[in-house]
Parts: C-alpha cells; structure tokens; sequence
C-alpha cells in the first residue's frame, strides 16, 4: 500500500515547485518579455535576463536544501538542471528547424559556455571538492570572469546593439509595457520567494523522513524547475514565428544567452551560495 504521509509530502513538494514555475513562467519572464520589446533591449541583454530570472526556483530549492540540511539534494538539482536544460534547448531548436542557424559562428562562445556549465556539475559529482568553501568562492570567482569576458567578446563582435525586432503592434505594445513589466517581474520574483518554506520543508521531509537518496529528489527537482527554461525556449522561437523572424539570429541568440546565464547561475552562482549557508549553519 503507498505511504499515505510520503504522498502527502511529494504532493506538498509538488504544489510549491509548481507555484514557483509558474510564477517565473506568466509573471516573471513575460515581464521581461514586456521590459524588453519597451526599452528595445539587444536579443542578448534579454536572453540573459531570462536566464537569469528563470534560475530562481534552483535558487529557492538549494537554498531551502541548505537550510534543511540535505544540501545534497540541492546540488543534485543543479547539475539535473543544467544537464536538461541543454536537452530542452536543443528541443526547441530541433522543432523549429534551427540546427543551421545554432552552427553559426557568431555563437561560438555562447556554446562554449553552454559545454562548461554542463561538464562541470558531473565533474564535482565525482570529486570530493564539491564541500570545501575554497571551491565556493572560486565558482562565484568563475561566475564574474564569466560576466567579464562574455560582455567583452559581446562589445567586439557587436552583439549588444542587436535589437529584437517587430512589427508596430509589437512595437506600440512593448512600449507601452514597461511598468507592467517591471511589476509583473518583481510580483513573480515575491511568490517564488514566499514558497522557500514550503520547498525547505517538503525536502527536508522526503530525503530524511523517507530515505529517499537525495539524488533522486535532486532530479525530480530538476525536471519540475527546468520548466520555466523549457518554456522559454520555446516562447522566444515562437514569437519569432508569429513576426516573421524565425530563420533570424536574433531568436537563437536570445535562446543560447538564456541557456548558458541560467546555467553559469545556477552552477557557479547559486550552487556556492547554498554550499557557503550549508556549511556556515553546520548542516550536510
């Protein structure tokens, strides 16, 4: 017979992820969304804020992790999560026909990035650096270099005056949007927040309470937070769609810069930060 309290627990769990994605989906990113098409931002500036943005529920999730003491799970989140959101990407790209575009040579770097994130979790996996504070504050040292040289070969190949485009409607639109924006960004960045009780307890309960190997609820956790990506990706190819625009760079680019920031964040950013709290309140 199924264990009434661990269903009642994956359930709990469940309700405040989803709460989360939802939040980062229709609050958070088309806040952006909006933000973006206003200001006339480059197709890079705003996949990073996406990526960015779309990377809180593992920041959520790791903190609360670190909280509870199954910090273990929080690491195992990261590393599902940057290894599905690379699937996820390539998904996008595949059904909408874009494997050509991705080749280009303007995204070198980008895919370099992209490689870096999703080696680097399997890596520490196998290693036993993945606890020490030294590593901590060389990851977060890694996530600065990263923002230095990705914004210095983005000024030299141009990349930041590359605005994405649409038609009037689209226009008129965006620039009527930004408050609503920028509203509709911090109301989804307050809920997600609101659920890290939620998410501390529910973990808490399923690896310690239930025995349940903190990398499997590490990668349940992935599946569920690596939606707001999926998302994403899939929501930037399609607007591109609906203008006209989808054999553009523009799109892909947006796409890649929201891939590779969410993934350097959750690796070199958010996972040093949940190891730094885990081992400053002395729980594993």
């Amino acid at each position: 017979m199924p264990n009434p309290a661990l269903i009642q627990a994956l359930l709990h769990l469940l309700i405040a992820i989803s709460i989360t994605v939802a939040s980062v989906r229709w609050l958070m990113v088309s806040g952006i969304q909006q933000l973006s098409d206003s200001l006339g931002w480059s197709a890079k500036a705003k996949g990073q804020l996406i990526g960015f943005a779309t990377s809180l529920p593992e920041l959520v999730v790791v903190l609360a992790a670190a909280w509870a003491g199954v910090f273990s799970a929080g690491f195992w989140n990261i590393a599902a999560s940057n290894i599905i959101n690379l699937v996820l990407f390539l998904s996008a790209v595949v059904v909408y026909l874009q494997q050509r575009e991705l080749l280009n040579p303007r995204f070198i770097e980008e895919l370099c990035f992209c490689s870096f994130s999703v080696i680097l979790p399997v890596v520490l996996a196998f290693v036993d650096l993945h606890r020490s504070p030294a590593l901590a504050l060389v990851l977060i040292g890694t996530f600065i270099g990263y923002q230095m040289l990705n914004r210095v070969l983005a000024t030299l190949k141009g990349k930041q005056g590359v605005e994405f485009r649409g038609d009037d409607d689209d226009a008129g639109a965006g620039r009527g949007g930004a408050g609503r924006g920028v509203f509709m960004a911090l109301a989804g960045m307050l809920i997600v927040l609101g659920c890290g009780e939620a998410l501390s307890s529910s973990t808490h309960e399923l690896v310690q309470v239930f025995a349940i190997p903190a990398w499997a609820v590490g990668w349940l956790l992935g599946v569920v937070t690596s939606l707001p990506e999926m998302t994403s990706f899939f929501e930037l190819y399609a607007i591109s769609q609906r203008r006209g625009l989808l054999h553009e760079l523009d799109d892909t680019q947006a796409g890649l810069d929201a891939l590779v920031s969410s993934n350097m964040a959750n690796i070199a950013l958010i996972y040093p930060l949940g190891l730094l709290l885990a081992l400053a309140v002395g729980r594993g």
